[in-house]
This record gives structure tokens, sequence and C-alpha cells, in this order.
């Protein structure tokens, strides 16, 4: 499989509700020369604030260009590749976070 794959692929929960469509593929590696693997995938509505960087304030710029990004992007989350319990027909199931705390 490619991460290319992925992308427009229907992401899921356990309980078969669903998460939106996978609009990014997030890669890292553990080390210089070691392999690129996926790290995360973006799912929802919209991944325009992830991939501008707005959503995780990693980029500061213009308050307006913010404030719009963040706005349609704030139904968008990044999921971690280990919450993913499969991948078949173009549909993602994802274990639910049991490491959030809070609402």
């Amino acid at each position: 499989m490619k991460a290319t794959d992925l992308l427009g692929a229907e992401a899921v929960d356990t309980d078969g509700h669903s998460l939106g469509r996978v609009h990014d593929v997030r890669l890292a590696r553990s080390g210089k020369g070691a392999p690129w693997r996926i790290d995360a995938v973006v799912v929802g509505p919209s991944a325009l604030a992830y991939r501008l960087g707005y959503a995780e304030d990693a980029v500061d710029g213009p308050c307006v260009l913010a404030a719009l990004a963040r706005r349609l992007g704030r139904r968008s989350r990044s999921i971690a590749w280990h919450r993913i319990v499969s991948v078949r027909r173009r549909r993602l199931v994802v274990r639910p976070d049991t490491e959030r705390t809070g609402p």
C-alpha cells in the first residue's frame, strides 16, 4: 500500500461512526537515513488548517488568514497511525483515543 492510497478513504471509529475522509498523510522517521513511515492521518471535512500549519500553532501568519484556516479546519483532526485498527477497501477503522482527558 502507498500512502497516497489512503487519501480520500473514509475513516470510521470502531462503532462505525464516520470521522470524515482522509485529507493528508503525515510521515516521520526515527533518525537520519531511517525509512519514512506513516505517523498519522488527517481526517475530517477539510484539512486546510493542517496543511497550512495553523491547526497545531506551527505557523504565525496574518491574523485574518490564521483565523479563517482554523475556522475551516476546526472539525479536522490528526489521528496517530497506531490507532488505526484496519485498512481495507478505502476504509480505515480507528480505535478510540484512550489517552485523552477532558471533553
